[in-house]
């Protein structure tokens, strides 16, 4: 019987995570979707959790396993899950020596990095997931605490949510630095939230605004926009 491994492909606002392996030899410098082995008598899905945990310090929920298992040599098997970041609002770094680097992806650039073999049939999926992703909707807050407030309510409703954090246009550098939320969840739970923690909808009259692509950069305006009430 093959041992069991597990990798996440960790999807965030129209983009996947892909980690670069810094061992053994052989694979170095190449890509891949994180994770690793699941111990005897251990779910796959809290292997996945573990590994995450170890190799990235997030917390993630499993959404869906992607479609079949890819052999590795005779003794191994891949299995892949479509997983969202969960808890608070921290960002994905390396924690240990496994991975030097992380990038997001978007579904026209998976093939931009140099993906582990075993890895590279779940990409068609992955891709096909990237691309019917919904709408972003951004929110925008002046302190950093409220937007971590708003994106773990989110992600606990089951949205994905996280920051960016975009100085505010304007000519004096010393001018407040605002916090946006970028989430796919409904503007009218969004709109709930900002109410209660004192920031604004980037939209007009009640609109929703699908924003730019994620990880563009935001034209945020120098005053405050608030969804008009009828």
């Amino acid at each position: 019987m093959r041992t069991r491994v597990v990798g996440a492909a960790i999807v965030r606002g129209g983009r996947v995570l892909a980690a670069r392996r810094t061992r053994p030899p052989e694979a170095a410098g190449r890509w891949e979707l994180p994770g690793g082995k699941v111990e005897p008598g251990e779910r796959p899905e809290a292997a996945l959790e573990r590994e995450l945990a170890e190799e990235l310090g997030v917390e993630v929920d499993v959404v869906r396993w992607l479609d079949g298992v890819v052999p590795i040599s005779g003794t191994h098997e891949l299995a892949a899950a479509l997983v969202r970041i969960g808890g608070d609002a921290e960002e994905p770094e390396p924690r240990d020596d496994t991975h030097d680097r992380l990038r997001w992806l978007g579904p026209d650039e998976l093939d931009e990095v140099d993906w582990l073999e075993p890895d590279r049939p779940f990409l068609a999926e992955i891709a096909r997931e990237l691309r019917s992703a919904g709408p972003t909707l951004r929110a925008v807050f002046f302190d950093e605490d409220d937007a971590a407030r708003v994106v773990r309510r989110l992600r606990q409703d089951g949205y994905d949510a996280h920051v960016e954090r975009e100085r505010l246009a304007g000519e004096d550098d010393d001018e407040d630095h605002p916090w946006a939320v970028l989430t796919d969840a409904p503007v009218v739970a969004l709109e709930l939230l900002v109410d209660d923690h004192d920031g604004w909808l980037d939209a007009d009259d009640g609109a929703e605004h699908t924003g730019p692509a994620a990880g563009s950069p935001l034209d945020l305006p120098t005053q405050p926009r608030r969804i008009k009430r009828p």
